[in-house]
Order: C-alpha cells, then sequence, then structure tokens
C-alpha cells in the first residue's frame, strides 16, 4: 500500500489543482422589473453559475433558514417553502419533488443555488417572478410574473372584441353593472400594472384593468352603438373573448358613410392627384399601390443593425442588434394579430442588411408604413431616454446630428458611399414632402403613445439626416428606444416585459397614425 501512496497522493493534488482551476468567484449583475439591483459575488464551477442562497432569498422576497450540519437550506416564500440539500438533485418545491439539472453545493460553510435552477419554471411558479440568465454578460434579469393579461381589443364594422389572456389554474366570474356595464374579475389574478384604454369606438366606450388586494378585475363600459355582448372562454393560450355587438342601425349609418367617402375625387382633386403622381414619378418614387381601404396596411420593420454591425453596445456587454430584433419580432406579432396588416421585417435573424437595401426592401413591398428600431448611445452616460425621429437634411440639435452620424457609419461596412446628383437631390425631397409631413405626424404619435407606457424620459420628436429613412418612398421613422449606455436604460431593454411596454407604445402610435389619416377601423 506505502508503494502506492505518492502517485494517489499526486493524483489528488492534481484533481484538486484542476477543480481550483476551474472554480471561479464571479460578479453577476442582477437587474429586477426593469430597474438594476444590484450586483452579487456568484460561484462559477466551470460553464456552471450559482448564487449564494442568503442572496437569492433577498432577491425573490423570501425567509432563509440555513441548517449547516445536514447541509439543508430551506427558503419560505410567502407560506410556500423550497428545500434545497447538499449535492442532491432534487428538490421539493411547495411539498413536491422537483428535479435538479446541478445540485445545491457548499464552499466555506456558504450554501450556493445553481442559477439554472432560479431561471427553472417550478421556481418561477413558488415565487411569482421569471428569471432569465446569461452567462456572457453574466446578467441576471428578474421580471415580475402577472398571471393576468395583457388586454387587447379588435375593433370591426360589426362588433368590437375585447381578450383578456390568463394564467391556466386561473377561474374568472362576470358581475352585469347596469345595461352597460360588465365586470370580469379573477380572483388571485396578479397583473403587471394597471392599465385604462379609451376604446370610444361608439360600441365600446372603455376597458380598465386595475389589481385589487385577492384579486384582478377588468372593467369595461359599452357604448352607445353596442346591441349586447357575448363572452367565451378559449385554450392554448387560456384566454376570455369578450364580443360586443355593433347594433344593425350603426352598421347601416357606418356603411352609407363610407358609400359618401368613397364617391369619385372633384376635377380638382383628380388634377391634383395627377400633379402628385407626375411629380413623384419624375423623382424615381413609385407610391403604394394598395390602399388601407382595398386591403390590409403593409407595414416594413426594420431592426437596425445586424451581423457584423453589432451597433451600440451596453455598459454590461448588451448588444444593440439583438436589442432591435427582438423588439421587431415582438411588434410585428402585435400588428400581425390585429388582423389589419401584411408585415415583412427586413431581417428576422442576425444578418448584415445594407442601409440601401432597407428602404429598397419596404418599396419593393409597397409598404405604406417604414418603422427602424434602435438603442441609443453616448458618451455622457447620464443621459436617458427614448425619441422618435423623421428624416430631414438639417439636424434638429448637435446631438441628433452626432447620431445620424453614428447610424450612417455603417456604410464605411459596405465600402459604398452615399453620392447624389444635387438637382436630382432636390427633385427627390420635393416628391418626399408629402411622406415627411406623414412620417411627423406618425413621430409625434408615437412619442405620445410610448411616454404613456413607460417611465423613461421623453426626448421628444427630432429630424435628422438618416440614410435608413432616405431611400423609403412611404412615411419612415427611425425609434430610439433608450441608451444602452446608460445603465438603467439598459436594465429596461432587456427586461421583455419592460421592452414590451416600448413596443406597445410603438404600436398604438401606429393604429393611432392609421386611424387619423387612411380613415379604417383598424383593431387596437
Amino acid at each position: 500500500m506505502s508503494s502506492h501512496s505518492p502517485a494517489i497522493a499526486l493524483l489528488a493534488a492534481g484533481l484538486l489543482f484542476a477543480a481550483s482551476a476551474s472554480s471561479s468567484a464571479e460578479e453577476v449583475e442582477i437587474h429586477k422589473s426593469g430597474k438594476p439591483w444590484g450586483s452579487a459575488d456568484a460561484y462559477r464551477v466551470g460553464e456552471d453559475f450559482y448564487l449564494p442562497a442568503k442572496t437569492a432569498a433577498r432577491l425573490y422576497g423570501g425567509q432563509l433558514y440555513w441548517y449547516a450540519v445536514r447541509g439543508e437550506v430551506r427558503i419560505s416564500f410567502r407560506g410556500r417553502q423550497l428545500v434545497l440539500t447538499k449535492d442532491s438533485t432534487s428538490a421539493l418545491v411547495d411539498g413536491r419533488s422537483a428535479a435538479l439539472k446541478l445540485p445545491m453545493i457548499v464552499r466555506a460553510g456558504n450554501a450556493f443555488i445553481p442559477i439554472d435552477f432560479l431561471c427553472a419554471k417550478e421556481f418561477s411558479a413558488i415565487v411569482g417572478v421569471d428569471s432569465r440568465f446569461d452567462a456572457g454578460v453574466r446578467r441576471l434579469v428578474v421580471d415580475a410574473r402577472s398571471t393576468v393579461g395583457p388586454v387587447r381589443w379588435f375593433s370591426y364594422p360589426e362588433s368590437t372584441r375585447v381578450v383578456l389572456e390568463l394564467d391556466e389554474r386561473h377561474r374568472f366570474q362576470t358581475v352585469e353593472r347596469g345595461q352597460s356595464g360588465l365586470d370580469l374579475s379573477v380572483p388571485n389574478g396578479t397583473l403587471d400594472g394597471p392599465r385604462r384604454v379609451d376604446v370610444s369606438d361608439g360600441v365600446v366606450e372603455y376597458f380598465q384593468l386595475e389589481q385589487e388586494s385577492k384579486l384582478a378585475r377588468l372593467t369595461l363600459k359599452a357604448g352607445p352603438a353596442s346591441s349586447g355582448y357575448k363572452i367565451m372562454e378559449l385554450r392554448n393560450p387560456h384566454r376570455v373573448v369578450i364580443d360586443f355587438t355593433r347594433s344593425r342601425d350603426m352598421i347601416l349609418e357606418e356603411k352609407n358613410r363610407r358609400i359618401d367617402y368613397e364617391a369619385p375625387p372633384s376635377p380638382k382633386q383628380h388634377q391634383r392627384e395627377e400633379k402628385r403622381e407626375s411629380r413623384l414619378a419624375a423623382a424615381g418614387v413609385i407610391p403604394p399601390v394598395v390602399s388601407a381601404r382595398a386591403g390590409r396596411i403593409r407595414v416594413m420593420l426594420d431592426p437596425g443593425h445586424g451581423g457584423k454591425d453589432g451597433g451600440a453596445v451596453g455598459r454590461r456587454g448588451t448588444l444593440e442588434k439583438d436589442i432591435n430584433l427582438s423588439a421587431a419580432k415582438e411588434l410585428a406579432l402585435r400588428l400581425r394579430e390585429n388582423g389589419n396588416f401584411d408585415v415583412r421585417l427586413t431581417r428576422d435573424s442576425d444578418v448584415f442588411v445594407k442601409l440601401g437595401d432597407r428602404s429598397k426592401l419596404a418599396n419593393d413591398f409597397n409598404a405604406e408604413l417604414f418603422v427602424s428600431l434602435h438603442c441609443n448611445a453616448a458618451d455622457q452616460r447620464s443621459l436617458s431616454g427614448f425619441e422618435v425621429y423623421f428624416l430631414s437634411e438639417r439636424a434638429t440639435d448637435p446631438e441628433a446630428e452626432r447620431l445620424a452620424e453614428f447610424e450612417n457609419s455603417v456604410l464605411a461596412m459596405e465600402g459604398e458611399d452615399v453620392v447624389q446628383d444635387e438637382a436630382a437631390q432636390v427633385l427627390y425631397a420635393m416628391a418626399k414632402n408629402e411622406f415627411i409631413n406623414h412620417a411627423a405626424e406618425m413621430a409625434g404619435l408615437m412619442t405620445r403613445e410610448i411616454s404613456k407606457k413607460v417611465d423613461l424620459r421623453n426626448r421628444g420628436v427630432k429630424q435628422a439626416a438618416f440614410l435608413v429613412l432616405r431611400g423609403a418612398n412611404q412615411p419612415a421613422v427611425l425609434v430610439e428606444m433608450a441608451f444602452l449606455s446608460n445603465s438603467r436604460d439598459e436594465a429596461k431593454l432587456v427586461s421583455e416585459k419592460y421592452r414590451g411596454n416600448i413596443v406597445d407604445g410603438i404600436y398604438e402610435g401606429i393604429l393611432d397614425y392609421v386611424k387619423r389619416t387612411r380613415h379604417s377601423e383598424v383593431a387596437q
């Protein structure tokens, strides 16, 4: 036995060295509910990260009990209990056994919980929040988990539909409030936040979603054009659908109004249209041939940057191109779900698209609207907030000019430059005035709606010479959703729920613009 002792000792020393080489203390940044929560000294073993049990209890609002002798952690979350045992690949979650991909470990007398488990659905269910960990930038994002909502509404010629999403385990109750009111309550339901929407389409006046002590409540007020409602409960996903029917007299009145609206243009209107079309044709601009009244509205969404062009970089390594793409996909989903829009993206993956090709894709699609999504950045880290731009050869201010230069700098990656004949530029500018005027209106409406949804600073509507907007043959805006160079803004952008609120504001701004300019009934 003694002859093997040196070999065993060397093997043990090697294993200890390997273990220490693959384990280290790492700082993890934590964002909670769209705000920086702080950082934690986590423990890393290979590619796996662990959070101190004390930190996890404080982060998720639990009471920690640590039984060091038997290597057991108990955390109570408002009466629901989690039990983890050292080196065990199973846990007790509210009395039920749950399998763990990684066991809890103990180092220097302290318990460490695998972050992988904090992001698991079993843990999410007991604490009522959703967690997401990005190992690349060592960031843990925690968002409140709502079980009621969102609410969407759709206004059609013959009815108005209100849809409320629910967690699968929830049930609801309805109570009529007089002849035109309806309350829908969800016991034990939780919301992201209250919301009131003034529908004001004649059929529904408004709906309001509120959080009460032991329930969530949706209150609906029918309008004078309503002749009743019908409630349906649907699955996959679980949702409540309330259809308010428009009275027959109002439907006939609306049809007569549309006939009047679609009457042939007067001779003067016809002459103005001919002059407009000839001016656009002379500038090489082909107006969209599909109108909102003839069919669905075509929208091109442009997630800025992509591929080798990462765009701005956040303080913790967040890439602008990734945020832009996620936001564009979320916005496309809302518009498509509406049913009144045909939507395309200039890119739907992490690929590089030239600036000139982005507007060309919109023009080839005969798009009626062009929306480019971006994130801002600045050397001054205190700068924060959102802003919406439309095209102008003169920037609103030096900051707008700097931003346009940054966004246009991608031309260096393309190996191209923009050179235009001066006379052609003047002619093109004349033809574009109509689109720019509409873009200014859409930018204002978007700004108003975004400011209702988020607590970001509203930096207003601005103008600058963005090349991505210059080639668009439709009203075009560029939205700078927030500053990645600002730690608080970055926290909001990486939060799916908070970013969803920004997208909601952009979406509702588009709807407001379409309803004002197209005289069409568009679902909210």
